[in-house]
């Protein structure tokens, strides 16, 4: 119990930018999200999104972990949230992030990072790791397969000389070394570097049911999702996508070129 009460506690900062990741979700008179608030403060009638989805949505009500209503939380409280716009219960998925709707303080969502991992005992039918390893990757709440892309240094200890050595681009990394990898995920993740935000920043790689490496994510390369649903009045830019050969085109007399028409975004008009 010395030992318990001698760990440090992380700091979580009520007045950061929300960010609470997605545990559960159940459609019972309107959506209802669960899970723990890990920064910012959370009051009723906030206008937040769902990242990576882009999907906005506002807060109608908060239930603690007593279940009782309250008007606002706080980091660190599991709590229920029913959210307002959205409308259908896939619009939200475990691992998703509710997080604060302003662009400066939105939850960066990305499909590519470089991390650092240690590895645990590997697989006996799995002995290295090498580039284009496939696993799955728990993060906060997040669970899918991802791929080690990219294999940029390890360090691990010399047979030789007894002492750690750095070796940069090494064809394989072995249990019980440290390195740093480029990871590529096959869905757009929500998360934090750990130097901003550790509780989304930090992850496991498991394969066959074992934990094989624990890391946290240094940079990330940014991923921008166009949500199809857009508050009234506000940005409705599109990105940019391929042709399809079936697709009607427009001349565009102000730029005289032939192009693809607008799509039309669902809109939700907010108080």
């Amino acid at each position: 119990m010395e030992i318990l009460d001698g760990l440090p506690i992380e700091k979580r900062d009520p007045n950061g930018p929300l960010r609470m990741p997605v545990l559960d979700k159940v459609k019972e008179q309107g959506v209802v999200a669960h899970g723990k608030i890990e920064s910012g403060t959370m009051h009723v009638g906030d206008k937040i999104q769902v990242a990576p989805s882009g999907f906005p949505a506002q807060i109608g009500m908060i239930l603690d972990h007593k279940n009782e209503s309250v008007k606002f939380a706080r980091p660190g409280e599991n709590v229920q949230i029913t959210l307002i716009h959205i409308v259908e219960e896939n619009m939200v998925q475990k691992g998703d992030v509710l997080t604060s709707r302003d662009a400066s303080s939105m939850c960066p969502v990305t499909m590519l990072f470089e991390a650092e991992i240690e590895t645990l005992e590997l697989l006996e039918s799995k002995m290295i790791i090498c580039k284009g390893y496939s696993c799955v990757m728990h993060c906060h709440t997040f669970a899918d397969d991802i791929i080690i892309k990219d294999l940029l240094s390890v360090t691990e200890k010399s047979l030789a000389s007894g002492k750690e050595e750095t070796k940069d681009a090494p064809k394989f990394i072995k249990s019980f070394s440290k390195a740093k990898v480029r990871i590529s995920c096959k869905v757009p993740l929500a998360a934090e570097k750990f130097d901003v935000l550790p509780q989304l920043g930090r992850f496991t790689l498991r394969d066959e049911g074992r934990t094989i490496a624990v890391g946290k994510i240094l940079k990330y390369k940014p991923h921008k999702v166009e949500s199809s649903i857009q508050v009234a009045g506000g940005n409705t830019n599109t990105q940019n996508a391929k042709n399809d050969k079936n697709e009607a085109l427009v001349f565009d007399g102000e730029s005289g070129q032939v192009v693809q028409p607008k799509k039309a975004l669902d809109s939700i008009a907010e108080e």
